[in-house]
């Protein structure tokens, strides 16, 4: 994703995670990098950060599960990317990026979360510059639409991990080029001929809560 649809590197890569694990705000704030697998392809989802006005605090997800979701190539490339951009400047500054460090930060070391409420801002910010009528909560919906459109079962789509009733409410989301993003085979513009097969064992490790 550009700079251009993105704002910056940072802010690009969280718009990503969003819109191809279909993840909450608060639930992308909360990442630490002790959540990311890249050995393995894995993301590991077991907090949030809440927020009601100026208070903030940690807390348990919002269905209350503890879940692990596989990434595809493309995204753990961009947290790669992200991981390397967080380290130079770590370096640069005299500080260290712990494991227990948050992905998303505005510090140099990790050491705080964005706020759930300034990404939503963001996001609008930048949405009403290109001009699309969205939302981060509409972002979310687009992975949904596409699982679907690959062929993953819908019952296991509106699992508990996904929350949503709608799948068909992203079309302006398309017209970015994004289509084609496939959660079982995480290949741009792959198609799943066979989705009770070739994509059972990403079904039940990716989609749904463990």
């Amino acid at each position: 994703m550009s700079r251009r649809h993105s704002g910056t590197p940072t802010g690009g890569t969280l718009v990503w995670l969003t819109m191809v694990t279909g993840h909450r705000r608060g639930e992308l704030c909360g990442i630490r990098w002790r959540h990311v697998d890249i050995i393995r392809g894995v993301l590991h989802l077991e907090r949030a950060i809440g927020q009601r006005g100026r208070t903030k605090w940690e807390k348990e997800t919002k269905d209350h599960q503890d879940r692990r979701v596989t990434l595809d190539p493309e995204t753990l490339q961009l947290l790669r990317d992200h991981r390397a951009r967080a380290e130079a400047r770590a370096v640069f500054l005299g500080v260290e990026v712990a494991d227990d460090s948050f992905v998303f930060s505005r510090q140099a070391d990790g050491s705080t979360h964005l706020l759930p409420d300034s990404v939503g801002q963001r996001f609008r910010k930048l949405t009403s510059r290109l001009r699309i009528d969205s939302s981060i909560h509409k972002l979310r919906h687009y992975s949904a639409t596409e699982l679907i459109a690959a062929g993953v079962d819908v019952r296991t789509v509106a699992g508990p991990a996904w929350p949503w009733g709608r799948y068909d409410n992203t079309p302006h989301l398309r017209g970015l080029g994004l289509r084609g993003r496939s959660a079982c085979r995480g290949q741009p513009g792959s198609e799943v001929a066979d989705p009770a097969g070739a994509c059972a064992s990403q079904r039940h490790d990716g989609l749904r809560a463990v």
